[in-house]
């Protein structure tokens, strides 16, 4: 197969033939209002050999850029204007494309001087000593002026009407006959339709547009022709036919990224409400403000709610303005320590969000800079004509400036060819009506990869068009990341991942999918969730002299912990996926050998100071028995999980003062949540089954590495009345143990009317007897019989985990009703823990199980418990 264009001209430029050399000439860099890039420099340099070469083979008046959205084309456009000009006289240009968008933000790109997105220097256009003007016209004159680029901006449409439909004082072919001209046209896979097999009925009518630029080229043999997209399909026979000595410059989406000119594009998937992925976006856009803020930064991040049609952007438009006018601390508070609960990789934004909420825990400030930033006047819907009218337009199209206030934009489809915005951070795909087509996705893919334009903030006196902060440990990637909120479902995810591929975008994923589970409505019919109730232990008010350890605040002397030298979430774009550190080993950290790593991980954060740490630990006498007695950290041994070619010995300074923070956090995290917490009791209380049973969502990290949790999968649980959600989420032995009671249920409907199993996902708490630690057991088995209700607290537990929660193990079997106090219904409660569930552990489970609930006897003799008998 022969070498394409592009093909050809690299390779001489890597040899540079016949001495040929070529540097961009000082009438186009000091000329630009930018600093050109590498590539952009590489392009205009191809660019010359094709005009000036000294061997005619390689010598062209028709070109293609095919270059990446967002790679700066209108910038080599304008280059190319000085180029011309320059090297070849020519003064008349025509830049056409196929939306009315496009030709305005050329406009402000290349004739408005008073532009902040204007590309010619601002103190004006000067080569060989003379002032050039620009000037817009839609004619040209027959007598030009001397120093004069005149300029006809037009939409392919406009201009075939005045071309083929000649009325007074419009342009014609007779009257370009004489003229040499330069064809910019923009988005130049629209102009190819009749050279595409089998064209549809809609294509038809681009039929002639094609011939028309055709007609402009040929009219006149001096005329050139230059052509500039994103996609051009090279994989139809015909386009390729035509283009292959036609590409003057090829760079792709996938390459643009990896250099590292775009954000970081991150897929969130989540099956939530859009309610719920809504407001989780504003505080992800309002996080990246604070962020920028906190270092000094001038950001005003941008979110796109993108619906599927325009009334249901519109309902939208309603239900945020509704939303943020509804908000509250006390509501945003409680949303926000509940979804932290759901996060515990440090590396996931979600960690760095709410947690950042939480440790600032100024709600009220918070609600206040919300609903200023997203009050209504910081709004546009960009779908109905009526709502754009010149002065939104405009903001549409200067988001980045200081000035302009707008935060969210709705719209449907309206943005994804045109839209040269910097400052979108945030991409939310609304669910209500979407669609999951091929067709939808490869409209979204369009989107992000607009979005992916990178904005060059100022960070400690510098400005950089590149990113600066890959690593996600660092706070300040935030900055430089795209965020697409969108759905958790199978299909749509293929169509979309194959919609990426097909334009090279590259996007990682954040490492999470997110299942649900619902009530069932049979349940929520019931007299049980109506009228039943969960009993809950009560506490009481803890004293100063409660907290004389570490142990106090349920910390234990041991502690895994992951350390991830690399980004480890799935990234798309690469034929072969691999997650970065899947084959892992364990070495054991003890702290004592890490003291001067502990008091500079002390230093770095206040809440280690020893006056703020006396506060939690009132016996403490000094930072040193901090670190070194055994009632403290001393002693301490953290399992530090390494990918497999890493060793403690040859980490570099820096990643172990990660992990020694690693392991200060978690203190931190542990006497923060404990501190002046109320002390359990052997006294329970009634509460509403109503209140804990509710919807819920569990992220799922993705991840092979076993040692830090088995695989959790959702299971469907059609025809088991007896199990209240719709899914089981769990991981494989929860759900050996849920397949277990399954299997006893026939036996428990014998001697029981009501027998319900419930998973706790987060709800339900009690407090251990006599102690701080709270406990929310896996599952609570829910039964009635003719007298008594029942309550059976159940705990599933990894051998990985047994030593280390064997304080659990001991609550549960001290929970029997004969030793409570039951509140109100002492003669007609009767509440007990059961043995771990474990995977070595069963038979005694069953047998703890059988003595309590089934006087002694088998629950199944069709069970053969052989099946569940220890094992070694």
């Amino acid at each position: 197969m022969s070498k394409r264009l592009y093909e050809k001209l690299l390779d001489r430029d890597q040899i540079r033939l016949d001495n040929e050399t070529y540097e961009i000439p000082n009438y186009i860099k000091d000329n630009l209002m930018y600093k050109l890039r590498p590539y952009q420099e590489e392009s205009i340099r191809y660019f010359n050999y094709t005009q000036k070469s000294k061997n005619a083979d390689i010598v062209y008046n028709h070109l293609l850029f095919n270059m990446a959205t967002g790679s700066g084309k209108t910038l080599i456009m304008a280059s190319i204007i000085l180029y011309m000009y320059k090297e070849f006289k020519y003064n008349n240009f025509i830049f056409f494309v196929n939306s009315d968008a496009i030709v305005t933000k050329t406009i402000e790109n290349l004739i408005n001087d008073s532009s902040s997105k204007h590309l010619f220097n601002p103190k004006g256009i000067i080569i060989d000593n003379q002032h050039i003007s620009i000037e817009k016209v839609d004619l040209f004159p027959s007598l030009p002026a001397n120093h004069t680029i005149y300029i006809k901006l037009v939409t392919i449409q406009k201009l075939h009407d005045e071309l083929n439909f000649p009325k007074e004082n419009t342009l014609t072919l007779e009257l370009l006959q004489d003229k040499k001209i330069v064809l910019i046209g923009d988005e130049a896979h629209h102009f190819n339709t009749m050279t595409k097999k089998k064209l549809s009925n809609k294509e038809k009518e681009f039929r002639s547009w094609e011939q028309t630029v055709d007609d402009l080229l040929n009219i006149n043999n001096r005329n050139r022709l230059f052509e500039f997209t994103a996609t051009i399909d090279m994989s139809n026979e015909n386009i390729a036919n035509k283009y292959k000595d036609k590409i003057v410059y090829s760079y792709n989406l996938k390459q643009f990224m990896k250099d590292g000119y775009s954000k970081k594009v991150v897929l969130l998937r989540n099956n939530e409400e859009d309610n719920n992925r809504i407001l989780d976006a504003i505080l992800l856009s309002q996080f990246r403000k604070y962020v920028a803020l906190d270092n000094n930064i001038y950001l005003k991040p941008v979110i796109l709610f993108k619906s599927n049609k325009i009334a249901i952007s519109k309902e939208t438009e309603n239900d945020f303005i509704e939303m943020i006018k509804k908000l509250n601390a006390d509501y945003l508070k409680k949303y926000i320590e509940e979804k932290n609960k759901l996060v515990i990789d440090r590396t996931s934004i979600w960690y760095k969000v709410f947690r950042y909420y939480l440790k600032n825990n100024n709600f009220n400030k918070i609600i206040k800079d919300l609903k200023y930033d997203f009050a209504e006047k910081s709004i546009l819907n960009a779908n109905e004509k009526s709502l754009l009218s010149v002065d939104n337009a405009v903001l549409l199209n200067s988001l980045e400036d200081i000035d302009n206030p707008i935060r969210v934009i709705f719209a449907v489809a309206k943005l994804n060819e045109g839209w040269d915005v910097l400052n979108l951070y945030d991409i939310v795909r609304i669910e209500k009506q979407s669609v999951y087509t091929r067709n939808s996705t490869d409209s979204e893919a369009q989107l992000i990869g607009r979005g992916a334009r990178y904005y060059p903030y100022m960070y400690k006196g510098q400005k950089s068009y590149k990113r600066r902060f890959d690593d996600p440990r660092s706070k300040l990637c935030v900055l430089e990341e795209l965020y697409y909120h969108t759905v958790n479902e199978s299909t749509y995810l293929s169509n979309l991942k194959k919609s990426m591929d097909a334009v090279d975008l590259e996007v990682s994923d954040d490492g999470y999918q997110v299942y649900r589970a619902n009530v069932k409505k049979e349940f929520l019919r019931s007299q049980a969730y109506k009228n039943g109730k969960f009993y809950i232990n009560q506490r009481i008010t803890t004293k100063l002299e409660d907290y004389q350890s570490l142990k106090s605040y349920g910390i234990k002397k041991e502690r895994d912990i992951e350390f991830n030298s690399s980004i480890f979430e799935e990234t798309y774009g690469n034929k072969n996926v691999i997650e970065s550190g899947s084959i892992r080993h364990t070495e054991r950290l003890h702290i004592n050998d890490y003291n001067i790593y502990v008091r500079k991980a002390m230093q770095r954060n206040s809440f280690f100071h020893f006056n703020n740490l006396k506060k939690y630990l009132p016996f403490l006498k000094s930072t040193s028995e901090f670190i070194k007695s055994r009632k403290y950290l001393g002693e301490s041994i953290l399992n530090i999980s390494l990918p497999d070619y890493q060793s403690l010995f040859k980490l570099s300074p820096i990643d172990k003062l990660y992990i020694v923070e690693n392991f200060i956090n978690y203190i931190e995290d542990m006497l923060r949540r404990n501190f002046r917490k109320e002390r359990g009791t052997r006294i329970f209380y009634p509460e509403p089954i109503s209140k804990y049973v509710k919807d819920y969502v569990v992220p799922v990290k993705n991840t092979s590495n076993k040692f830090i949790s088995e695989k959790v999968i959702s299971k469907p649980t059609r025809g088991k009345s007896w199990y209240v959600y719709d899914n089981a989420i769990a991981d494989g032995l929860e759900h050996d143990l849920i397949e277990m009671m399954g299997g006893f249920i026939k036996s428990l409907y014998k001697k029981y009317e009501i027998v319900y199993l419930i998973r706790n996902e987060k709800q339900l708490n009690i407090t251990e007897f006599d102690g701080v630690r709270g406990f929310m057991p896996d599952f609570i088995l829910y039964m009635k019989d003719e007298i008594f209700t029942y309550q059976v607290f159940i705990e599933a537990k990894g051998e990985q985990l047994i030593f280390q929660d064997i304080w659990k193990k001991d609550f549960l079997e001290e929970i029997s009703h004969d030793k409570l106090k039951i509140i109100g219904e002492n003669k007609f409660v009767k509440l007990y823990g059961i043995k771990f569930f474990t995977k070595n552990n069963r038979s005694k489970f069953v047998k703890d199980l059988e003595k309590k609930i089934f006087d002694g006897k088998s629950l199944d003799s069709e069970v053969e418990l052989l099946k569940y008998k220890d094992t070694i």
